[in-house]
């Protein structure tokens, strides 16, 4: 390997020692030289021919002017330390806020279907919701009761989902006007204030109160628990816990549904 100086053609061993030659003569460097190896050829289409086939180009950050070797590289660089996205030219004020961007429909899409009635959602949390609400129109027999179930027949290690021995399903609460405090009906287990009786028994309708069906798969390191299958998705799909990627839990969900497939998140 010889590196070339430009001027004088002289030829040295080393980098080092060409860039030293060059700065004592104000010499500089052969018109047409690949970025990253010691080639130099007889024109700019020549030297872009060979960098493109080899991969040799360098990627400049113009935020802080740090070298990246791959166009990938500068993308991820600009993510996890300048919080950059560079397709919408947007900054954000953490690493969480940007992952939850690149994660939503500006870019990915809807790409993870209702394996019912085909809607299109952008995450396994908004599928897992549309379920759970037995929103389905092809499915309303579904509730967050008999997704569990579903889950459950699905996971039998309990990666996900918790034994519960001797669970029949979801308790029934509704209040009645005697939740009126004087001022508002009061949710007597959490005493949120409501202004109708009918706001009251509709969160009481919701599985805010109900009994924690999953956990998270990462029960050493995090170990929360979850009363749905779209909360459990959100956590995930957040990655704030470190477990899984964002795309594996699209994959897993859809598993879900797989009569001949096991819950994972390889």
């Amino acid at each position: 390997m010889a590196w070339t100086c430009g001027t004088c053609w002289k030829e040295f061993t080393t980098l080092r020692g060409r860039q030293q030659h060059m700065e004592a003569l104000d010499h500089r460097v052969p018109d047409h030289e690949c970025d990253k190896c010691e080639r130099f050829f007889g024109s700019r289409s020549a030297v872009v021919n060979h960098m493109n086939a080899k991969n040799h180009w360098f990627y400049e950050c113009s935020i802080c002017d740090d070298i990246l070797t791959s166009e990938e590289e500068l993308r991820e660089h600009e993510i996890e330390e300048h919080f950059y996205c560079n397709d919408c030219d947007r900054y954000f004020s953490n690493y969480n806020n940007i992952k939850m961007h690149l994660n939503s429909r500006a870019h990915r899409g809807l790409n993870i279907n209702c394996p019912f009635c085909k809607k299109a959602y952008s995450s396994a949390t908004g599928l897992a919701h549309h379920l759970e609400e037995g929103a389905c129109p092809r499915a309303p027999d579904l509730n967050r009761d008999e997704v569990y179930k579903l889950v459950r027949a699905k996971d039998p290690g309990g990666l996900i989902s918790k034994k519960l021995v001797g669970w029949k399903g979801s308790t029934k609460y509704e209040a009645t006007c005697k939740s009126w405090n004087g001022h508002a009906f009061e949710c007597y287990f959490c005493h949120r204030q409501f202004g109708s009786l009918s706001s009251l028994n509709q969160h009481l309708s919701s599985p805010t109160h109900q009994q924690n069906l999953y956990h998270c798969p990462n029960r050493f390191f995090c170990g929360r628990e979850f009363v749905s299958l779209a909360a459990l998705m959100n956590h995930l799909e957040s990655e704030s816990c470190g477990y899984t990627r964002f795309e594996n839990v699209q994959r897993a969900t859809k598993n879900i549904m797989d009569p001949n497939r096991l819950i994972g998140f390889e």
